[in-house]
């Protein structure tokens, strides 16, 4: 039921006698909250490659022919692409050999070719088993500018490490010492590295297939291979 008061209000409200403002009362203080601390961020494992250093300088330090080639293997020049087929290393390695053979790659060195070359030993009345053969690319023409003075270090150090008494280049041309002159595929001997030395023909320009080996055939067994005043005149004769 309500109170006197209340009814008394109620109908004074109805009537419009009077405005009625009723206070609100103080709400209590809220409590200040902490703030939330902000969650973690995942930690996402990262892979991280271990940082190789490859050291292309391996080879200089190498003391003896099967190191050298080792060092030669993990040097970026070998590791490029495709650049690894143009690596070959002999099953036997042969030091302080009469002759050193050096080819642009093993590539060249094809069965066909290995023919062509035994033929020729044959015909010098030499020993191609004896031989030293290096097969680690060495190509001036295909190799970058920037690639050249290493390849050529390289194989000064190959032929100090093997060490041969003589160096025929089948089509490799080096520069002679103290020139700047590409040595000619005319078997006139040059020094390299100490040595001596001829350039002759490819062996696969003397293929039978290749245009023009009939003539260079001939041209290296009648006139380059007599220049290098190697061989006695006799085996040409025959």
């Amino acid at each position: 039921m309500n109170t006197p008061l209340q009814t008394y209000l109620l109908a004074q409200g109805e009537l419009g006698g009077f405005d009625v403002v009723l206070s609100s009362l103080p709400l209590p203080k809220a409590k200040p909250q902490p703030e939330p601390k902000p969650e973690p961020k995942p930690q996402i494992p990262v892979s991280v490659k271990p940082v190789v250093s490859q050291d292309d300088s391996l080879w200089k330090n190498a003391g003896n022919i099967d190191d050298f080639y080792k060092a030669l293997q993990k040097h970026s020049v070998y590791t490029k692409s495709m650049r690894s087929l143009s690596f070959y290393v002999p099953k036997e390695i042969k030091t302080n050999a009469a002759y050193l053979l050096l080819f642009h790659s093993p590539q060249e060195l094809t069965e066909a070719a290995k023919e062509v070359l035994g033929r020729l030993f044959k015909k010098l009345r030499l020993d191609l088993s004896s031989c030293a053969i290096s097969y680690f690319f060495k190509c001036n023409e295909v190799a970058m500018p920037r690639e050249k003075p290493a390849l050529r270090e390289m194989l000064y150090k190959e032929i100090e490490l093997l060490n041969p008494e003589k160096i025929i280049f089948f089509r490799e041309a080096p520069r002679p010492e103290k020139t700047e002159t590409p040595a000619k595929a005319n078997g006139t001997p040059i020094t390299f590295a100490g040595k001596p030395a001829i350039t002759l023909y490819s062996l696969l320009e003397m293929l039978s297939n290749a245009e023009g080996s009939k003539e260079k055939i001939i041209e290296t067994w009648t006139t380059h291979l007599p220049n290098s005043g190697w061989f006695s005149p006799d085996i040409f004769r025959a």
